[in-house]
């Protein structure tokens, strides 16, 4: 799990380093003890410790992923030693109720510098009723805080949609950067006829510190083609890279696109190389991560879940055949959790 760490406060830094370490000793001892008495209750013993990317003090981080299958349930949580094979929390059923907006779908999930997990989702299919996104917050996965929709695009009155909200930390400035897909009614009709006719989504953001306050919503680039279903990731060579789901005249006309940038707010260049195989068709959901000396790209194609990855940001190595996600898993995002944490978790009965 990485600690964000603000500039400017060395001594900070340097309590919170060593108390983390100290922390995750502990969480090591308090799982060498427990996992005789837990094995127990599992179905399958877990074999903490095994995959992942080891931290300072010789540990291994585990993987979370979100994800939605019914757009009714509510979040799903599964986890894995290594990023390729999964395991469900809760017997695969929810562990979160919605309990505002009218769908759970999309949910993105990020952890702040003091341990607490933030979590956003889409709320609705259009903007009749509600035009924001959902949040909520826990500093365990197990409890969370009141529900609350986040009203976004106040600014576009003609906003027909608000989906995929993705979250980001913006170490430099210090804030949090959300971001989604919105079609705005009149902008951009030179894409207007690549789809239906009618959806033609860019990617929209704002940014807050707190999760109260947030600033007026503005458009984050325009790659010329639908854009839906963005990640926003810092890669290995300080640069910005946001993947999307895009929708385009030239072939192949679908799949996942990059696009690259000096800093999260941009200016973002558009590759023109699809990610994904011109096949594949229908592919969403872009999440990526780094792994040991490698970026990888999960995402969802069709009636599926898979991954690629690469080195060097331009060569991608479709490993899709290595990844096995529980069934029906899709557009969640992966972060890495303590051994600890995963072992809470699957030993955990939720009681929704």
């Amino acid at each position: 799990m990485r600690t964000r760490r603000f500039k400017g406060k060395a001594g900070i830094q340097c309590d919170r380093r060593c108390a983390r370490r100290a922390l995750t000793l502990l969480r090591l001892l308090v799982i060498t003890v427990a996992m005789p008495l837990s094995m127990g209750v599992l179905a399958s013993p877990v074999a903490l410790g095994q995959g992942g990317q080891e931290n300072e003090a010789g540990d291994t981080d585990w993987f979370l992923m979100t994800s939605h299958v019914d757009e009714k349930a509510g979040l799903l949580l599964t986890v894995s030693p290594d990023g390729l094979t999964w395991r469900a929390v809760n017997n695969d059923k929810s562990v979160l109720k919605p309990t505002v907006g009218e769908v759970f779908r999309d949910p993105s999930i990020a952890q702040d510098e003091n341990d607490t997990y933030h979590l956003v989702w889409t709320i609705a299919w259009g903007c009749g009723k509600h035009k924001g996104f959902g949040y909520a917050s826990s500093e365990d996965l197990i409890h969370w805080s009141e529900q609350r929709i986040v009203p976004v695009m106040q600014n576009e009155p003609k906003t027909e949609m608000v989906w995929a909200p993705e979250l980001f930390w913006d170490e430099e400035n210090a804030q949090w950067m959300v971001h989604w897909s919105s079609t705005v009614t009149g902008r951009f009709p030179e894409t207007l006829h690549l789809f239906d006719g009618r959806a033609n989504g860019r990617i929209y953001y704002t940014v807050t510190r707190d999760f109260k306050t947030f600033a007026p919503s503005k458009l984050l680039f325009n790659p010329n083609c639908l854009a839906i279903d963005s990640h926003l990731y810092r890669g290995p060579d300080t640069q910005y890279y946001v993947f999307f789901k895009a929708d385009r005249a030239a072939e192949p006309k679908r799949g996942i696109m990059m696009a690259k940038a000096p800093a999260p707010e941009g200016p973002y260049v558009v590759d023109p190389d699809m990610i994904t195989p011109a096949n594949e068709g229908w592919a969403e959901g872009p999440c990526a991560l780094r792994v040991g000396d490698t970026t990888r790209l999960y995402y969802a194609p069709p009636n599926s879940f898979g991954a690629f990855e690469s080195q060097d940001m331009q060569r991608w190595t479709n490993i899709c055949s290595r990844v096995t996600p529980p069934g029906g898993y899709r557009h969640g995002t992966v972060i890495r959790i303590t051994p600890a944490e995963a072992k809470r978790l699957l030993n955990h009965e939720y009681n929704l």
